[in-house]
């Protein structure tokens, strides 16, 4: 019998952010009409996010990002849409393709801790482009956040650096990832979620001993097996070895599907 794994999350303090709007050259390809259209430069360095349990012999069990920052500039649409009769209305977040705008970086130092040993390696996504996703809040039900998810992203390289953050002896490269609709190549967003036909949530739920979490979920689609498919292209995968680059060529996963999703998180020390 499998069990729901729950998880750990804790926060460490931010050390510095800087959130400024970009200049009016930035802003000169982004219009919009009803709603709110915005373009923010990001420069943000912060502590670290851990997710933790525990294993079978009650040792401490973690995936930690240390060291983690976030760089770059992304630009939206931010508009209040009335639903159907009888349901909530709801806030549509959009990011549309701005020219060189959402292009964000992201670095972080990984360290898996299990079984009393650690395993690490320096993540960096480069060039990582939202545009063309969307999501809805809208109140849920059953209480808690309802959301929808259309996911579009492209990131030139995901980085993984087991040496060190900058340092290509051991890099693995996944080169020109896109995530999209299946059978779009990558120009529509992979609704992940949908309001009205596969609803995600986010609620606090409390067990039989009291204690709270955070659950994160997708539910089933209403109308069975329409759950809609995603598409994940990796242009080329590499290693850097010392004695050049190991070449694994590209990669493809032309349908994938999410039919039910259920997280737990829970805050501690």
């Amino acid at each position: 019998m499998f069990s729901l794994l729950t998880l750990t999350i804790g926060f460490a303090p931010v050390y510095a952010a800087d959130v400024h709007v970009l200049d009016d050259g930035a802003l000169a390809n982004i219009t919009g009409q009803d709603g709110l259209s915005f373009a923010i430069n990001v420069n943000s360095n912060m502590g670290s996010l851990v997710l933790g349990t525990s294993d079978s012999a009650g040792n401490p069990a973690t995936v930690a990002l240390n060291n983690l920052s976030l760089t770059g500039s992304v630009g939206g649409t931010l508009d209040v849409f009335s639903s159907a009769t009888g349901t909530p209305d709801y806030v549509n977040w959009a990011f549309p393709k701005f020219g060189t705008l959402n292009n964000l970086q992201f670095a972080a130092d990984m360290l898996v801790t299990a079984d009393g040993s650690s395993l690490g390696t320096a993540i960096q996504l480069q060039n990582m482009a939202f545009g063309g996703t969307n999501m809805q809040l809208s109140g849920a039900a059953g209480g808690g956040i309802a959301f929808g998810l259309g996911l579009n992203l492209t990131v030139s390289d995901l980085l993984l650096q087991p040496n060190g953050r900058g340092v290509n002896l051991g890099q693995m490269d996944f080169n020109n990832i896109v995530i999209g609709a299946a059978g779009s190549n990558g120009s529509k967003p992979w609704a992940l979620a949908d309001l009205n036909n596969q609803s995600g949530t986010f609620t606090v739920v409390t067990d039989s001993a009291g204690n709270e979490s955070v659950q994160i979920g997708i539910g089933w689609a209403t109308t069975p097996g329409t759950a809609p498919s995603g598409s994940l292209q990796i242009g080329n995968i590499t290693f850097t070895t010392p004695n050049g680059n190991t070449n694994l060529g590209g990669s493809s996963i032309g349908a994938m599907q999410i039919q039910y999703l259920n997280v737990k998180l829970k805050t501690g020390s």
